[in-house]
């Protein structure tokens, strides 16, 4: 329940990925729109399947009766007469071979590669892990961090943090934003940033050289 409120938030903020020819400011009707997409096609495809689906013999039904081919009586040929000139040869009697049922072609399912033709690309499936959303639920983080968005075109990454990381020592405090900016790293994102609940800056990397620089200080006692 939590990873669809999230999900769904994160849709309408436009946060979600998105192909890069669908327009920025459209990005929250993309899901939606693929899913219409997809079922639509996916009725489609029933209806199809259902008109072509060849309809069985009923088994109930009685069978047709096979048909009996008369010869003509050949007369008989013998030197003595006949004791009984009512008697008549039997006629032979010729039995079709019955007909079989036409069984039913079964369609043949979909391979994974047919089905990889109708997602679009870069589409990693509807149970994708979000690396944002582990990110923030990382142990490591100690529940430190609310949420994380990253910027693409400037390579940033923000992370909103909770009231309590300012309430921590100067040197806590560096020493978990140098962590988070190594998990920026390892992200792909060159820069980060800090913010609080009312998107104030916090702290951010260090315009020159390396490390964070913290801007909040420790309230004092």
């Amino acid at each position: 329940m939590l990873r669809s409120r999230e999900l769904w938030r994160r849709n309408r903020q436009g946060s979600l990925w998105s192909p890069s020819w669908w327009p920025s400011d459209l990005a929250p009707l993309f899901w939606p729109a693929l899913a219409l997409f997809l079922a639509a096609l996916l009725g489609s495809a029933l209806v199809l399947l259902l008109r072509v689906w060849p309809s069985a013999p009923d088994p109930a039904a009685p069978a047709a009766p096979a048909a009996v081919v008369q010869s003509a009586p050949e007369p008989q040929q013998s030197s003595e007469p006949m004791s009984d000139p009512q008697v008549a040869q039997a006629p032979a009697l010729v039995e079709e071979p019955p007909v079989q049922p036409i069984e039913p072609i079964e369609p043949s399912e979909p391979s994974d590669a047919d089905a990889s033709d109708l997602e679009p690309e870069g589409f990693e499936g509807p149970y994708a892990p979000d690396p944002l959303l582990e990110l923030v639920q990382r142990p490591e983080a100690d529940g430190l961090l609310v949420q994380a968005e990253g910027v693409a075109d400037q390579s940033l990454l923000i992370l909103q943090v909770r009231p309590a990381f300012p309430a921590l020592t100067p040197q806590e405090q560096q020493r978990r934003a140098e962590v988070w900016q190594l998990w920026a790293n390892q992200l792909g994102y060159e820069h980060l940033e800090l913010r609080d609940s009312r998107s104030g800056l916090i702290a951010r990397d260090a315009l020159v050289g390396e490390g964070m620089i913290v801007l909040s200080e420790s309230p004092s006692t």
